[in-house]
């Protein structure tokens, strides 16, 4: 599987000498697979983070790891009594720099598992691809590696931020559709680079196999180079979609909402032969999506928490709904570029169900043009927040 020269020059996107010292480069690929032994659907994720990565050392320099700041002479002050001892400081907070590979899977049992490495020891540099991190390799059609981290391991380092369990993958992809930066702003973007991508291959996780099938991977890929993350910082995303209208599967169709960015979303809609986009940065006040992220009354199920967003346009109306339970839902902390142990609590689903509206202006009246089930949708909602560890 080959992607287009197009995506390819996206992903060859490099940060200026400013983002690589203080920003974060993150690249994300989401996609289903199906248990060998019973044929379940899961949806998984492999990310590479870079943060601050240009500002590395021998080690990969955690935020989150405990650095003793008190000197031998310090340690006297302290015996001693003096006044000086109270203005010591147990630990040293320092900036964080490392190159991140995470992966895991979301549902019942989500997890993340993260190994870090410096920059130093990664081959490929600011590309983004081809690169090879330890085992890992991420390059233009190909993913392959693991991550692991046992119970021991955690106990000792919880700097790490991430779950107990081992992540295996062999994956080839390509992409279907994409769509050119949906904000930009200076040196800062975010690119729906795969919005709609085809995966095959294999991942195994905590030792449960599952095959990879290009019909039902319904894959998505983006690349984020900010200064630091949006806050609060909200996605949805899926391309397995079925028109309620007709029933058939709508096989080139696909969504993505993200933001926010000064305040605004980000959106791309894609039904069959229509296309709907939103620039972050859209002049237009009328453009400016609307949205929510709110709790549900309960059912039988369980509690949910419901996505939504509303667009209208000078030619379109869109109205997302995605609901997801919260039992299905993980909250996975992500260290930012900035230090002092703020990260970014995030709350993310991968079995968000609901429906993609697109309606056209006609006169002062509207026109329904596809009403489309959503099913295993990507559903995230985090907010910025002093770290506890």
């Amino acid at each position: 599987m080959a992607s287009s020269q197009k995506i390819i020059n996206c992903s060859k996107f490099k940060p200026n000498n400013a983002l690589k010292k203080n920003g974060i480069i993150w690249n994300r690929f989401v996609f289903t697979g199906l248990e060998v032994s019973t044929g379940a659907e899961r949806l998984f994720f492999i990310e590479l983070e870079m943060l601050n990565a240009s500002l590395a050392t021998e080690n990969p320099i955690l935020g989150f790891k405990t650095r003793t700041k008190i000197s031998e002479e310090d340690l006297q002050y302290a015996l001693a009594g003096t006044k000086a001892a109270h203005d010591l400081q147990a630990e040293s907070i320092v900036t964080p720099s490392y190159v991140a590979v995470r992966a895991g899977a979301f549902g019942r049992g989500a997890k993340q598992i993260c190994n870090y490495y410096s920059l130093k020891n990664v081959s490929g540099g600011f590309k983004l691809s081809p690169i090879e991190a330890g085992p890992c390799v991420f390059s233009d059609d190909r993913l392959s590696g693991s991550v692991s981290c046992s119970s021991t391991e955690l106990i000792q380092h919880p700097e790490y931020l991430c779950d107990e369990g081992e992540v295996r993958w062999d994956l080839r992809y390509e992409i279907q559709f994409a769509f050119p930066q949906k904000y930009k702003e200076k040196n800062e973007a975010w690119i729906p680079a795969g919005a709609k991508t085809s995966f095959a291959g294999s991942i195994s996780f905590d030792g449960h196999d599952y095959r990879v099938v290009p019909k039902s991977s319904c894959g998505y890929i983006d690349i984020n180079f900010m200064r630091t993350l949006p806050a609060p910082y909200f996605h949805m995303s899926s391309s397995n979609l079925t028109s309620r209208i007709s029933g058939k599967t709508l096989f080139n169709s696909c969504f993505v909402v993200q933001g926010l960015y000064a305040d605004r979303l980000a959106l791309v809609v894609k039904l069959e032969d229509i296309d709907v986009t939103i620039s972050a940065k859209e002049i237009r006040s009328s453009s400016k999506p609307l949205w929510s992220c709110a709790e549900m009354p309960a059912d039988e199920e369980g509690d949910k928490l419901h996505w939504s967003v509303s667009a209208d346009t000078k030619k379109w109306v869109v109205d997302i709904d995605v609901t997801c339970y919260t039992s299905q839902l993980f909250v996975r902390n992500i260290e930012l570029p900035e230090g002092k142990r703020r990260v970014m609590k995030l709350l993310a689903g991968g079995t968000g169900v609901g429906e993609v509206r697109l309606y056209r202006h006609v006169g002062k009246n509207l026109e329904i043009i596809e009403d489309a089930h959503i099913a295993g949708a990507l559903c995230e909602f985090g907010q910025a927040e002093e770290g506890e560890l």
